[in-house]
């Protein structure tokens, strides 16, 4: 069964009958069976972190904020919603459209979510998450799927959404942004190949990795392999398999510092590091395990010599943070968010991990700052 409508059934119970016949005294007669071997003998269903009722409110919630128009958001709002890295890239988000005066600023609305409820068993300290796949409203038939992670830091505490992505669901999707931004924020590009569904036990339950620790250890190595300075970026790697969000994406990076603007006369260092809650490992129905990797990227840009001056382009983000308009830098340093969805073998199966999806290439610009040169 694909992600829409494969919900979280918390309500199941695995049923055992005792059909054990009883006898009327010592004979041997085919007496009818006693009252208790009569009755099934009914293992309750293991509880989830969060019934359903509740995710689908916390959802609804959720869904109700991030379509509010960016002219009526405030960071008070944002944040009785929303935590960690998400909490971050919406606040800036918001500043910068009120700043570009962006006042439709509208989102596609989520529909036919699908719960990915986990059983307390596998969470039994805090912080506790779970996670969520919809579709675009008008897009219900697409091949892509919003994911969202929802995370409850303390007992009793709000679950807020934590980290946003998309994931291609079904058939081949294209990678380009043109063709993906409808749906993905105008951020987020895609693998060409669909990511299988979520696994559930028999009682609805989210199958979990039982190596958790370890596959999060896959976050950091993509945050090295992404970490350079322009143009010794090393494109080949024996830990990920190649494709438009691995080897071609740090070409693209190294090459930035080519174009013909630049006329190779600037450079820019990058340095990511893991951030964020730790979030739950999702087991899919291939055997396939579900990483989400979110990264803070420390960005610099410097001339290649001390003569050597910045220009930004306007309008940007970065000049609207930097109040940049008519300016030179001789440096910029910039922090931005990003997420990638990792996929890893299953286990005991050799092979690199491949990245599902990732918005490298355009992340959330969080702050900068620079050093002028006027």
């Amino acid at each position: 069964m694909g992600w829409v409508g494969k919900l979280a059934v918390g309500a199941a119970v695995a049923v055992v009958v005792a059909g054990v016949a009883g006898c009327e005294g010592g004979g041997g007669g085919g007496g009818a069976p006693s009252e208790a071997a009569a009755k099934p003998s009914v293992t309750p269903a293991p509880p989830l972190v969060i019934t359903q009722e509740e995710a689908e409110k916390v959802f609804s919630r959720y869904e109700r904020e991030r379509r509010t128009p960016p002219q009526w958001k405030d960071a008070d709002g944002i944040a009785e919603v929303t935590t960690g890295p998400l909490l971050a890239e919406q606040k800036t988000e918001t500043f910068l459209r009120k700043a570009r005066g962006d006042r439709d600023g509208s989102v596609s609305g989520l529909v036919n979510p699908s719960f990915v409820l986990p059983a307390e068993r596998d969470q039994p300290s805090y912080p506790r998450s779970f996670a969520v796949f919809s579709k675009a409203a008008g897009r219900e038939d697409g091949q892509v799927a919003a994911v969202h992670y929802f995370v409850q830091e303390a007992a009793g505490g709000e679950w807020k959404a934590a980290v946003e992505s998309w994931v291609a669901t079904a058939g081949t999707v294209p990678l380009g942004f043109d063709d993906v931004s409808p749906l993905a924020s105008l951020r987020v590009q895609l693998r060409k190949a669909p990511v299988a569904a979520a696994s559930r036990d028999a009682a609805g339950a989210a199958v979990l990795s039982p190596t958790a620790e370890a596959d999060r250890g896959v976050c950091g190595r993509y945050a090295e392999y992404l970490s350079f300075t322009t143009p010794d970026g090393e494109p080949d790697s024996e830990e990920f398999a190649p494709g438009p969000l691995t080897d071609e994406a740090v070409r693209e990076l190294n090459a930035r510092a080519e174009e013909p603007k630049l006329k190779g006369l600037a450079r820019y260092t990058y340095a990511h590091e893991v951030t964020g809650p730790q979030l739950p490992v999702l087991k899919l129905d291939d055997g396939r395990s579900l990483v989400a990797c979110p990264l803070l990227r420390a960005e610099r840009e410097a001339g290649t010599s001390g003569d050597v001056t910045i220009k930004l382009a306007e309008p940007s983000d970065l000049s609207a943070l930097l109040d940049a308009k008519g300016k030179k830098w001789s440096r910029t340093d910039s922090k931005l968010s990003l997420t990638a969805l990792i996929e890893l073998p299953p286990a005991g199966t050799p092979g690199p991990a491949e990245v599902a999806a990732c918005n490298c290439a355009r992340p959330q610009l969080l702050e900068a700052t620079g050093v002028r040169a006027d």
